[in-house]
């Protein structure tokens, strides 16, 4: 298959003639007039070791009808005397910007005080599943809770050359009847196929499916995702399942390998708003600070793209970065209904940054939002 997807062309009409919009390239990508976005004033979670990726989705409670669920290291790194390393927390919300963190057992933290936080979904004993639990997409569907999830072994597991310390990475899935005790599918959504999974070397190689954006749409399951691209970089591919969340092999990869819905778009979400699709990113791209020497995290920014089908993608450009942080990153979204109209709430990470030594720890997670409109 040719490693370009086909080219649907736009066409302007200029003077008598037809202007073509290129392809887009996976870099060189616009900047968004950011006074679209509302940013809201705070700091939504915080004084924690180093997490991120922020799920929020309203659920049926009347006190506290927010739930965000999130994940990295709580206090130190590793998370000493967890399972694993990385694991995935909860915090619940009244209004949005006060949260509180499940410490277990009924227990909840407002003060922001990691060391007592407990995780809802920690690592296993699966040699896919034993390290890293993160990246949570949460689905709300008929009282339940379906969550898909990114699940890696330990390092060391492949022996395959300069490849993400040789982990095999891979989406799993989880249900939870309260979103607090999950309980995990039988085997991964997505995982490498044999000849990949025991590949010998880099070339030709597709793979590392991870960070997933899960969605019911048009009476099934839809799920996009990241992986690697030996030439093209982390780029965005899809699933479909058309029976139950947790059939075996449910789940139908329609988009990776050479064929990527978007190139260069890392820690992909996908939301539906009237009618349209809209995905959120951190490519990198964005305009580095001059002379940076940490651009590779720095011109990584929060990136918007649109789509009518969720599979042809255009993409709109970057959001510009807090001015207070080293980086903005992983970005989640949700739609919801104020004053009746839509909003497009786009909840994400701060990085820490500094200097001389820079920390890639991320320290906040934060809100904006925008009206839905028209392109």
């Amino acid at each position: 298959m040719n490693i370009f997807r086909p080219v649907f062309l736009s066409f302007m009409l200029l003077g008598g003639g037809f202007a073509i919009t290129p392809p887009d390239s996976g870099y060189d990508r616009p900047i968004l007039d950011s006074s679209t976005w509302e940013r809201i004033p705070g700091d939504l979670v915080w004084n924690f070791g180093n997490m991120y990726q922020p799920c929020v989705r309203q659920v049926e409670d009347k006190e506290y009808p927010w739930r965000m669920w999130f994940f990295g290291w709580a206090h130190e790194d590793c998370n000493p005397g967890v399972p694993g390393c990385d694991s995935i927390y909860l915090a619940r919300s009244r209004d949005l910007k006060a949260w509180e963190i499940y410490s277990g057992e009924n227990r909840w933290d407002a003060e922001m005080q990691p060391e007592k936080w407990a995780p809802v979904l920690a690592a296993d004993d699966k040699e896919y599943g034993s390290w890293h639990v993160g990246d949570p997409s949460v689905v709300i569907r008929n009282g339940q809770y379906f969550m898909a999830y990114s699940s890696t072994s330990k390092p060391g597991f492949r022996a395959m050359k300069n490849h993400n310390d040789g982990m095999i990475l891979c989406v799993m899935g989880a249900t939870s009847e309260d979103g607090i005790h999950w309980t995990r599918t039988q085997q991964p959504l997505l995982i490498e196929a044999d000849n990949m999974l025991h590949a010998a070397t880099e070339e030709g190689y597709t793979g590392d499916f991870h960070r997933p954006s899960l969605m019911w749409d048009e009476g099934k399951w839809r799920l996009w995702f990241d992986y690697w691209h030996p030439t093209r970089g982390v780029c965005m591919g899809y699933a479909e399942n058309l029976g139950e969340f947790t059939d075996l092999e449910g789940f139908r990869i329609l988009n990776a390998g050479q064929d990527a819905l978007i190139y260069n778009w890392p820690n992909p979400e996908v939301i539906r708003a009237n009618g349209k699709y809209y995905s959120y990113a951190d490519p990198n791209g964005y305009p580095p600070r001059v002379g940076d020497k940490n651009a590779g995290w720095t011109s990584r920014a929060l990136c918007e793209a649109e789509s009518e089908d969720g599979i042809h993608w255009k993409i709109n450009g970057f959001i510009t970065p807090d001015t207070d942080s080293a980086a903005c990153h992983v970005p989640q979204a949700t739609l919801i209904e104020q004053d009746g109209k839509p909003f497009i709430y786009l909840f994400y990470a701060t990085q820490r940054g500094g200097d001389p030594v820079f920390d890639y720890r991320y320290s906040r997670i934060r809100m904006i939002r925008r009206p839905v409109i028209s392109r």
